[in-house]
């Protein structure tokens, strides 16, 4: 029976999937929604929110918004011009454009005014429109290498440039296109803007297809990453197919499934993976429905030393599995010949009915038995396997299993990859032994295919997948986004605070709306911080950061707290010759004037009073603009109640400037 193997990155992507739920939000508003466009470029999905009243509309069109519209911005984005249009026509926007695909906005918005830009995608779709309409200069949009190819070869007297792509744009194409511009000429600052998800989902596609006698690819017929994926399939499969949903697969007779051992299942971006299972169901109905005499014939076949052979378990037991191979012979399965790991409980592993793939190696007519073994092929496919992660530059999941001479053993796919000691992303004579039983990615670096020898990378893995992670991160972050970090460093200007896969700074002026001489003084190493987003540098990936804010600044906390005439404990913080200063609450002081400290002027504050003293003290005046408060002990002497005063009458001119925190 036809082995069906569904890719891992089939179906919804982070963008689509975050649309998808953005559009669920604001239809469950209530409010007339209308979609600019197919939100995602999937009818199935599209129909059920039509069903539920979402009126799709294009970018031309003028709608009579009804009070309260909300105008859903597809996921691919939108022309600045349309969604200002639409905006004027009094619709509320929401917008649902993929984080990616705003990176790239973000990119042009920042380019100097004049700067050509060179877009590589589908000039007609959305997403390249958008794209187009935040160039400051000239664009010019090239499908792929060939149109780009003609362009360069010419000169349009062009002597600096932008490039981007579309973000489902071809990686093999993009890569030719680079090499292109490259020998331009032109002084060319490439962006690298395609989805991290599109270039798995299509190494993947390309993996998959190589060792797969056929290839099905879902997803709708407007969608530029679906159809990118098919080519791929056609590419690198003998046989491949594009549908749009389960009922397609049964315009195939059902011999062009049947008599394909493996079958690759991808999906785009915009397939939601309830039709993925539907496909793959439907598909494994069909295979079922074979005609009797083709099943019959297949009971009659032969074996040979040496072939594969997909059988189905008749019996499991600690020591061997039994394959009905659909001839005379029963096969017989070795526990040595299953795996070469030990402590494998084979009855919890495998079950009887289901399918495995074996290899023929010793016929036993007289006993009616043939041996087998699943390890043999299992470790030509997963070399095969290791080869094309090699090749693609995949990223592959294992675990250490041994500690060598020099490095390490990480079992992968089955394999084993040697990780030398400067590639374990250990300090230099750290124990190794450390890492055993852990599950780490790896690179590979280096095959030796003649003795199957691989050697990897754990440390230029970690660097990858660091890579994409911050990728994603800055392409989702936004300005005012809170964060809950860790202070990672403290320096004399400000705070290094991790939050998620990167760190950004808070400069010191933003930790306190009072005093502060150092960071140190609130934070260490270590301590969790509430953070929000002030500034982004793309280009530079650097994050600047806010602590501070309206709700914990001391002089808002203060006038909600007290008023004129409140009387106070305060603590003496620091003495002039005209008076001194309280501090009321952490980050307010007040002044108290010479005339305030007593019945009668005191000539000298420091006669009288010292920092750190306690003292009891009525507000006399609150300057909200000025942030400035004035106090007095008189005032609560018998006598000195009705001679108050305002420090800003009488201190000098150049300490009534200071804000009541920084006094």
């Amino acid at each position: 029976m036809s082995q069906i193997i569904r890719a891992e990155k089939a179906g919804f992507c982070f963008g689509v999937e975050r649309a998808v739920n953005m559009l669920e939000e604001t239809v469950s508003k209530g409010k007339p929604v209308y979609s600019l466009g197919q939100f995602i470029h999937n009818t199935k999905v599209t129909d059920s929110f039509k069903a539920r009243g979402v009126k799709f509309i294009s970018d031309d069109d003028t709608p009579d918004f009804d009070k309260g519209s909300i105008v859903f911005v597809r996921a691919h984005g939108a022309a600045i011009q349309v969604v200002d249009r639409l905006r004027a026509l009094g619709a509320e926007i929401c917008d649902g454009t993929c984080p990616f695909v705003k990176k790239i906005h973000f990119i042009l918005d920042k380019l100097d005014v004049g700067t050509p830009v060179f877009i590589f995608g589908d000039p007609t779709h959305p997403e390249v429109i958008g794209i187009r309409s935040h160039a400051k200069g000239q664009s010019f949009v090239f499908a792929d290498s060939k149109t780009a190819s003609e362009f360069f070869a010419t000169s349009h007297g062009i002597t600096h440039a932008a490039a981007v792509t579309q973000t489902t744009f071809s990686t093999t194409e993009w890569a030719i296109c680079r090499e292109i511009m490259a020998q331009s000429g032109i002084d060319i600052k490439v962006y690298d803007t395609i989805c991290s998800t599109t270039e798995e989902r299509q190494t993947e596609a390309q993996a998959l297809s190589r060792v797969c006698d056929l290839t099905v690819v879902v997803g709708g017929r407007q969608s530029s990453n679906t159809a990118k994926l098919f080519a791929i399939a056609q590419a690198n499969c003998k046989d491949a197919i594009w549908i749009d949903g389960a009922e397609e697969l049964h315009a195939y007779p059902a011999a062009r499934f049947g008599k394909a051992d493996k079958i690759a299942i991808t999906a785009g971006a915009s397939t939601p993976s309830s039709i993925i299972e539907e496909v793959i169901n439907t598909m494994a109905e069909i295979i079922e429905e074979q005609s009797f005499e083709e099943l019959l014939a297949q009971s009659f076949k032969t074996l040979h030393t040496g072939e594969k052979v997909t059988g189905i378990i008749s019996m499991v037991s600690p020591a061997e599995i039994h394959v009905d191979l659909g001839t005379k012979h029963t096969g017989i399965l070795p526990y040595d010949e299953i795996t070469s790991e030990s402590g494998v409980d084979l009855v919890a592993e495998y079950h009887v009915g289901d399918p495995i793939e074996v290899l023929c190696l010793k016929f036993s007519d007289s006993e009616g038995t043939v041996q087998l073994s699943k390890k043999r092929l299992d470790a030509d496919k997963n070399w095969t396997n290791i080869v094309s992660a090699e090749e693609e530059g995949t990223i592959l999941s294992g675990t250490v299993r041994e500690v060598t001479k020099g490095g390490v053993i990480v079992v992968a796919n089955g394999t084993k990859i040697f990780v030398p000691a400067s590639h374990t992303g250990l300090a230099k004579d750290a124990d190794m032994h450390t890492l055993m039983n852990k599950a780490v990615k790896v690179k590979i670096i280096e095959i030796n295919d003649q003795r199957k020898r691989a050697v990897g990378s754990i440390r230029n893995a970690e660097r990858i997948e660091r890579k994409k992670n911050t990728d994603e991160f800055y392409a989702s972050i936004e300005v005012g986004q809170k964060f809950t970090g860790t202070v990672r460093s403290i320096t004399e200007y400000g705070l290094f605070v991790n939050i998620g896969p990167v760190e950004g700074m808070v400069h010191i002026t933003e930790l306190s709306w009072g005093r502060l001489k150092a960071p140190s003084e609130l934070f260490k190493v270590g301590d969790s911080i509430d953070v929000f987003v002030k500034k982004i540098d793309l280009e530079r990936h650097r994050i600047s950061l806010g602590y501070k804010t309206e709700e914990n600044n001391p002089w808002n906390i203060f006038v909600a707290k007290y008023n004129v005439g409140d009387v106070v404990d305060a603590t003496i913080v620091s003495l002039m010759p005209f008076g001194a200063f309280a501090e009321i609450i952490p980050g307010v002081d007040g002044l108290i004037h010479n005339t305030q400290i007593a019945l009668k002027p005191v000539a000298n504050p420091a006669s009288v009073l010292a920092v750190g003293d306690k003292v009891t003290v009525k507000i006399t005046a609150i300057e909200t603009e000025r942030t400035r408060v004035s106090l007095s002990i008189k005032a609560l002497l018998d006598g000195g109640e009705d001679e108050t005063n305002t420090p800003a009458e009488e201190a000098p001119a150049e300490a009534t400037e200071a804000p009541a925190e920084e006094q």
